[in-house]
């Protein structure tokens, strides 16, 4: 069907909608501020766990939804967010050598001339919703609002590593390698609150939804073997522990879409996430030297994402 004049669109009777983006996003390291490589001499730190700061990353959304005669409706979401890494290197010369913050610094790596962290995330989040849908007409600008209450189940999964591994003992001929590397996994499930609004006026529409919820989250980390300079036997074995969390979910996006014919529209948008009450992967390192160490999670920490959508959609 091809557009009328301008001001002449009617109030649509969709019966079905689709949409995908793909995400550019940023995030901020919320992981606990704790050093994790010190110099041998006088412990200053060199590297904490903030400064692992990521670049911005790439990912996609999808949902299909639809709407009922009665203006009850459902839908199906997805998001995910790939390839979040962050690394710093560090370089060292006698006498300053690097380690891993005491007690099992000069235990492991008291020679360390070299040092790469690297720290990598992925997120992927699912959601069913249903909604009830309000509709206000104003017709002097021919324009109308659509609002939206709705609830829902959603799983969010969260997924890092993090290492560090120190080169050291470059004097001896062969450079003896030193890892440490611990991985976490959250697994979020639990219900949603939101409301989405949608302003249509001719061939433009502003959109924006805001969603909240509480979860269970059930976590797990585990940690490689830690191997000293002296090594075998190792200083640690393999070790790994799971826990449970009340976590936070909180999902906000604002949108702009232009109408490119009467089913399809180009979307661009921005958005904010925030999900608290995470097992983070640098906040596993355990720099101490008992009987427990490495077997303990720690949780209690939070991400906050932040960037644009492009994306099409389709109403019909």
């Amino acid at each position: 069907m091809a557009f009328r004049s301008a001001g002449t669109f009617p109030a649509p009777d969709w019966t079905s909608y689709a949409l995908t983006d793909a995400l550019y996003w940023g995030r901020d390291n919320q992981a606990t501020n704790r050093p994790l490589l010190v110099t041998v001499d006088d412990g200053t730190t060199l590297v904490s766990a903030r400064d692992l700061q990521f670049p911005w990353s790439a990912g996609v959304r999808a949902f299909y939804g639809q709407r009922a005669p009665d203006d009850a409706g459902w839908e199906l979401g997805y998001f995910g967010v790939w390839g979040q890494s962050a690394s710093q290197f560090v370089s060292g010369a006698p006498p300053n050598f690097i380690q891993m913050p005491e007690p099992i610094g000069s235990l492991v790596s008291p020679d360390g001339e070299t040092a790469l962290l690297k720290y990598t995330s992925q997120i992927n989040s699912a959601e069913l919703n249903v909604f009830r849908t309000r509709t206000d007409w104003r017709n002097p600008t021919g324009s109308w609002l659509t609002t939206d209450w709705l609830v829902g189940f959603r799983y969010v999964g969260v997924e890092e590593q993090a290492s560090i591994t120190i080169d050291c003992c470059f004097d001896e001929g062969v450079p003896v390698v030193i890892p440490y590397g611990v991985r976490t996994r959250n697994n979020l499930f639990g219900a949603q609150v939101g409301n989405r609004s949608r302003w249509t006026w001719e061939r433009w529409a502003f959109e924006g939804w805001a969603k909240a919820g509480l979860f269970g989250n059930a976590q797990e980390q585990s940690q490689d073997v830690l191997l000293d300079v002296n090594s075998p036997p190792p200083l640690r074995p393999a070790l790994s522990s799971t826990g449970g969390q009340v976590s936070f979910v909180g999902d906000i996006n604002t949108s702009v879409i232009y109408r490119l014919t009467d089913v399809w529209g180009l979307r661009a948008g921005y958005n904010l996430i925030w999900i608290d009450g995470l097992a983070l992967a640098p906040n596993q390192f355990d720099f101490s030297d008992t009987s427990l160490s490495g077997s303990n999670l720690v949780s209690g920490g939070g991400i906050f994402m932040s960037g644009a959508n492009l994306g099409l959609e389709a109403r019909w």
